[in-house]
């Protein structure tokens, strides 16, 4: 029974947890004075900001969006003093699904705040994937720029995140714009980092883009105000405003991955 298949999406939200970051660093070139009224900041500087998954059911496939950072760094990474942490497989689990019902792992890139948990130790201490039958997707030119990364991001990615499984054969690489279901497109885009991955789905009555850190918060959503975190300011500027243009025409609402008091808009 497909004949109304574009109405049969169904998504959850899952928040994954929350980490700090400075202010002037997820704001980059926006004054304090302006930022700090638009989000709550500490008194060092730090701002609170979620780590906000997707998970699609459609037709025959069980989707997730990027998967959180994760426990398998987080003594790394006390830094960004990560808290109220969920485990994403037991989360999954409410929803109603086994790690291997998983048929697709969509990483919008590969900086461990959004594919730590794409890898587990299982029970003798070895690293293997979460989802044992998912296929990962992961744009080529990301996959390149991990392997390849410039000094600027190197610091964003950890290959236990990753590798095995690549080894395993379960990734599959997205070289350009492309459909993974009729109601769910996945497109690239540059800027925060190369190829990034942004999903657009629809269910009966909205359409929905999930941005990942092309437009982290919704304070993002305002064309200028970019992320120190982007690699090239420029670059970013310009696919924000291609994106922008594209949602609009679509009449898309946002969810953001990393605003910690706004979900979507």
């Amino acid at each position: 029974m497909l004949q109304n298949y574009e109405f049969m999406l169904n998504y959850h939200i899952i928040n994954t947890g929350y980490f700090l970051a400075d202010g002037g660093v997820m704001f980059g070139a926006v004054p304090k004075k302006h930022w700090s009224k638009k989000y709550p900041v500490d008194e060092n500087n730090m701002c609170i900001l979620s780590m906000r998954c997707v998970f699609i059911e459609t037709g025959n496939r069980r989707i997730l969006i990027d998967t959180g950072v994760g426990a398998k760094q987080l003594s790394k990474l006390k830094y960004y003093q990560f808290h109220q942490l969920k485990n994403i497989v037991e989360e999954i689990r409410r929803i109603g699904y086994e790690p291997h019902e998983v048929t697709d792992v969509v990483l919008s890139h590969l900086h461990f705040d959004h594919c730590g948990a794409s890898t587990i130790f299982n029970e003798t201490g070895d690293i293997v994937p979460t989802f044992p039958k998912a296929t990962y997707w992961v744009s080529h030119k990301q996959w390149n720029n991990y392997r390849n990364p410039s000094a600027f991001e190197v610091g964003a990615f950890f290959a236990e995140n990753i590798e095995s499984v690549y080894e395993n054969g379960q990734i599959r690489f997205v070289e350009s714009d492309m459909e993974l279901a009729p109601d769910c497109r996945l497109k690239l885009f540059d800027g925060h980092s190369p190829g990034q991955i942004v999903i657009f789905f629809e269910t009966e009555n909205d359409a929905f883009v999930y941005a990942g850190d092309v437009v982290p918060t919704s304070l993002n959503l305002s064309l200028s105000w970019l992320s120190a975190f982007d690699n090239c300011a420029t670059l970013a500027y310009s696919e924000k405003e291609r994106l922008f243009k594209i949602a609009k025409k679509e009449n898309r609402t946002f969810i953001f991955y990393h605003d910690a008091y706004v979900e979507m808009k």
